[in-house]
């Protein structure tokens, strides 16, 4: 969780706070949301429910049960979720990780229900996969849906279905005993509370059938408390941040608008210079919130480097300084080139025809007009002289950061654990910085078991001391270029709490393709268990090439890495999501190696920009995470650095994905 919630006002910070608590797991609306992540009454499937593009976070909280649940709706039929549940078994616990689908195969019509089929747990026949069949239909301010269930909405315990033993089982899909089940979810009336009502023929130690009850309201825009019962005598209270990337909690650019584009005009005789241009261009860019780094003018070209401290949009970054210079460049200026910079780089060069920019003003398709008069070009290693250039002045950042999760690798129970981490950072040039962070968790430590005779790849964490504060990293990094289209890193030092050594990258992408290939070679050492800077007997060395393709619309991107990962053996994982134009970024992840022996693991990935909740949030973000792609299986290093994540902000694709703002 990074800084930034000193701007926001009570309600955005409780509610963000409560999401960071729901959201951050490690390895780990209303009532309709709920177990698995999908659309459901108390435990009862709903016919799905949500907009495209909600999602919800959901911690369920009951004295046999805990669960951490990520859901989200992609498209209009479609949802899907992430859910990590723990069940205590008397002095026992046992956890599951679900994945889960929910497809609506029939809208609901006039006399007709809607039909939506689901699947919780997908891959897996643990005690928390079921399959359920519902049809719904919407009678005023209530929602009914019936249907039947199998797997975990038939009985209390539903395992050994199936009788496949790889990493994805679907032979009991749908088989076995099925139960029915009927559920009503109402809208008071009252502002912010529902009410939900269920049955189902699950039966359980205090009766056959199972009924529940649900009372939920909103607190706060987006987030909801819910109490729940049953006569099993199973009672909770589940905690829900839902939201939409599309829609912020905030009008931005209030009371003011871009500057108008001038089309270009007849040369005139005494026209401005380039020190007039540059001083009128940066006196309106100020006003927009835009500083430029780098200016050079020739012949028929202004090359401009612009800076941007709170949008995080490029594209409309662009277009605000495209608009200044149509209004004081010269007749013979007929090219705006805008260079991208990424603090490291300069990574893409759009080049915007001045001429057809003019031609879009005021067309109804002028987005489209204007990106067709655009063109991208890879930066060049050497660049002509500029007329001014903002040379980088070396600085330390510092801050402390307390995160919170919710745990279950380290305790038999689904715990809420604190952590504060104190972190600094000294940045020698644009492209070389060194950092550490030092950490504490101050709730709920766990119980430090003796360390393995043999040092183990990640299965170990327990044996790291409690307690105490510790050193969670302390590392050099360094980016360069090649060449145009090839980047490469070299870090050393401590990446994360389990392993230090040294870590090279090289990163292949192109400003005209919509992929990138990365390859990335480590050569490690296990660090010691009760000391900052000793280390154990034990060198790992990974190679993992990775292919980062954005594909479709909207933002959707695919990551997949394979390679030899810590423990030696071969793995892929892969890596699906979202990235939108306002900044937010959605993913959910998976992973199999040589060595797994059980169903997949998933998790899933969140970061949040705080301008989506406050004009003054500027670039900052809160990142979340729930569990993971490769469960304890040590697939790669943390911490190294990875080129990616500094680039994919200049994306071809991504950027075009935000054409639309363009011109606002």
């Amino acid at each position: 969780m990074r800084q930034g919630f000193e701007d926001l006002d009570i309600k955005t910070t409780f509610r963000l706070l409560l999401a960071t608590i729901c959201a951050a797991g490690f390895p780990v609306s209303t009532v309709a949301e709920g177990l698995g992540g999908l659309s459901q009454a108390v435990d009862t499937p709903r016919s799905a429910s949500r907009s495209p593009e909600d999602l919800a976070i959901t911690l369920d909280y009951r004295e046999d049960y805990r669960a951490l649940s990520f859901g989200f709706q992609p498209n209009t039929r479609l949802e899907i979720g992430i859910s990590f549940p723990t069940y205590s078994e008397g002095s026992n616990s046992s956890s599951g990780n679900e994945l889960s689908f929910g497809l609506k195969l029939l809208d609901e019509a006039t006399y007709l229900p809607s039909l939506t089929v689901g699947i919780v747990g997908f891959g897996s026949d643990d005690r928390g996969a079921g399959e359920y069949v519902a049809f719904g239909k919407t009678f005023g301010s209530v929602s009914a849906t019936a249907g039947l269930g199998w797997g975990r909405y038939a009985e209390v315990f539903s395992t050994g279905r199936g009788d496949d033993e790889g990493v994805i089982e679907t032979d009991h899909l749908f088989a076995g005993d099925t139960e029915p089940f009927a559920n009503l979810v109402w809208d008071t009336g009252i502002d912010g509370l529902t009410a939900a009502v269920e049955y189902s023929g699950i039966a359980g130690e205090k009766d056959d059938d199972t009924y529940a009850l649900g009372l939920s309201y909103e607190v706060s825009d987006g987030l909801f408390v819910s109490a729940l019962g049953n006569n099993q005598d199973s009672y909770g209270i589940r905690l829900t941040f839902a939201a939409n990337p599309t829609r912020p909690y905030v009008q931005t650019d209030i009371g003011r608008g871009p500057h108008p584009f001038v089309e270009n005009r007849t040369a005139r005789p005494n026209e401005p210079g380039p020190q007039q241009v540059l001083q009128v261009a940066q006196e309106r860019l100020e006003k927009e919130g835009i500083s430029i780094r780098r200016f050079a003018m020739g012949a028929d070209t202004i090359d401009v480097t612009p800076s941007s401290a709170t949008d995080l949009n490029f594209a409309r970054v662009t277009g605000r300084v495209a608009r200044v210079l149509s209004a004081v460049a010269p007749a013979r200026i007929s090219t705006f080139r805008i260079t991208q910079n990424t603090g490291a780089f300069d990574s893409n060069v759009i080049v915007l025809n001045r001429t057809g920019l003019g031609k879009a003003v005021s067309q109804p398709n002028a987005g489209a007009l204007a990106w067709d008069s655009t063109s991208f070009e890879v930066s060049p290693l050497q660049r002509q002289a500029a007329l001014v250039e903002v040379p980088f002045e070396p600085r330390l950042t510092y801050g402390i950061t307390p995160s919170f999760r919710a745990d279950f690798v380290t305790s038999d129970n689904l715990e809420l654990t604190g952590t504060a981490v104190a972190n600094a950072r000294y940045t020698f040039s644009a492209q070389t910085f060194v950092s550490g962070a030092v950490g504490y968790r101050f709730l709920n430590q766990w119980s430090q078991e003796d360390p393995p005779e043999t040092p183990e790849i990640r299965s170990d964490l327990t044996s790291y001391t409690p307690d105490e504060i510790y050193l969670q990293s302390l590392s050099v990094r360094h980016r360069f270029r090649v060449s145009p289209e090839i980047y490469g890193r070299v870090s050393a030092g401590l990446f994360e709490r389990a392993f230090g050594g040294v870590s090279g990258e090289l990163l292949w992408r192109s400003p005209v393709q919509d992929f990138a290939l990365g390859l990335e070679v480590s050569n490690v050492q296990k660090r010691a268990y009760e000391e900052w800077f000793g280390f154990e007997d034990l060198n790992a060395t990974t190679i993992i090439g990775s292919v980062y393709a954005n594909v479709g619309r909207n933002g959707d991107f695919i990551i997949v890495d394979t390679g030899q990962y810590l423990a030696g053996d071969l793995g892929v994982d892969l890596t699906v999501g979202r990235n939108y134009a306002n900044g937010w970024r959605i993913a959910a992840s998976t992973g199999w190696s040589e060595r797994s022996d059980s169903a997949l693991k998933f998790g899933a990935e969140l970061s949040i920009p705080l301008g989506w909740t406050s004009p003054e949030g500027g670039k900052q973000r809160i990142d979340l995470s729930v569990g993971g792609p490769s469960g304890d299986l040590g697939s790669r290093v943390n911490g190294t650095g990875l080129l990616y994540n500094e680039l994919r902000q200049s994306d071809r694709k991504r950027i075009e994905d935000a054409w639309g703002q363009f011109w606002n």
